[in-house]
């Protein structure tokens, strides 16, 4: 029996499976938008309120992890953007270790795309040469993936909650302040394109692109028109890069109140899906791909079936 905890700037999500290979078919399997990274721009450290929200989540699941009787130190769990930029990440950590004693590795970007390639391969048979994208609330991983081996994976700043904070302040968003937050996209993703040119490395190559994480699965509700969540149908589906554009046009164009109206959005992932949609988006522009797949495996299956030490 396995158990494995993702302590994300967004959400946190908990995972029960009987072995490695159960990871798409879980005992348990659930997620909590918590707003960890809330603010954190203007602060730089993780907010009260937002411990509070963390720390009254992982005494639930604790709590489930419990009646399964697994000891809370075979727990794996690991902290990602805002936990490792906080000035108190670790002091974060340590409360949780305290009051659950569950141990949670901040782990930096490039182990996140490791990890979360290895939760991808594992829920899609044969699947050997793809790219990824892991859209977070404060960081994106992209990956390129041959012969089942990541041969180039980075991780940058820009994620869905950082950007509605810092860029999109009218309800609904402002045109200029949709034109300065893809800007800011841009010039991020275009940074990256540097450093993989200066490496010698290019995309052309056409491969499946993957996408996991939030973002993702909201489009693909949204593309489906489904209301609930249903984790094997959402699992592969494959969208569309103009339904993308289509349902970004009208994210844009509508209020918090009415986009939490459009059926397949969260309650409490309103504001966020118009940053995460531009990210999805440019992104594809970067792997030159006219269509992504959905991934409902990612970094916290692949703290399970991940090999290395974490």
């Amino acid at each position: 029996m396995f158990a494995a905890i993702d302590i994300g700037t967004n959400t946190i999500r908990c995972i029960i499976a009987k072995s490695k290979k159960d990871v798409l078919s879980p005992l348990f399997v659930d997620m909590k938008i918590v707003r960890l990274g809330e603010n954190f721009k203007k602060t730089g450290i993780i907010n009260k309120s937002a411990i509070d929200r963390a720390m009254k989540v992982l005494a639930y699941y604790s709590d489930i992890i419990g009646q399964y009787n697994i000891n809370p130190e075979n727990v794996i769990s690991t902290g990602t953007s805002v936990m490792r930029d906080a000035l108190n990440g670790k002091t974060v950590a340590g409360k949780i270790y305290d009051e659950f004693h569950i141990k949670v590795n901040i782990i930096d970007g490039e182990k996140e795309a490791e990890i979360t390639l290895s939760g991808i391969e594992n829920c899609f048979d044969g699947l050997k040469n793809f790219y990824a994208i892991d859209i977070g609330g404060g960081s994106t991983e992209y990956i390129c993936c041959k012969n089942g081996l990541p041969i180039w994976k980075k991780s940058i700043n820009i994620g869905a909650i950082h950007l509605t904070e810092e860029f999109l302040r009218s309800d609904p968003p402002k045109p200029d302040e949709i034109l300065n937050m893809e800007s800011y996209i841009d010039n991020s993703i275009n940074i990256l394109k540097n450093g993989l040119s200066a490496s010698g490395y290019n995309f052309k190559e056409p491969l499946s692109l993957i996408g996991t994480a939030g973002t993702i699965t909201t489009l693909a509700m949204v593309d489906m028109q489904i209301k609930d969540y249903y984790r094997d149908k959402i699992h592969g589906y494959d969208i569309k890069k103009e339904n993308i554009e289509n349902i970004y046009k009208i994210f844009c164009s509508v209020n918090n109140a009415e986009r939490s109206n459009i059926i397949g959005i969260e309650h409490g992932r309103e504001d966020l899906v118009i940053s995460g949609a531009a990210i999805c988006l440019k992104s594809m522009d970067f792997f030159n791909a006219s269509n992504i797949i959905d991934s409902e495996c990612s970094l916290l299956e692949g703290l399970i079936t991940y090999e290395k030490e974490i």
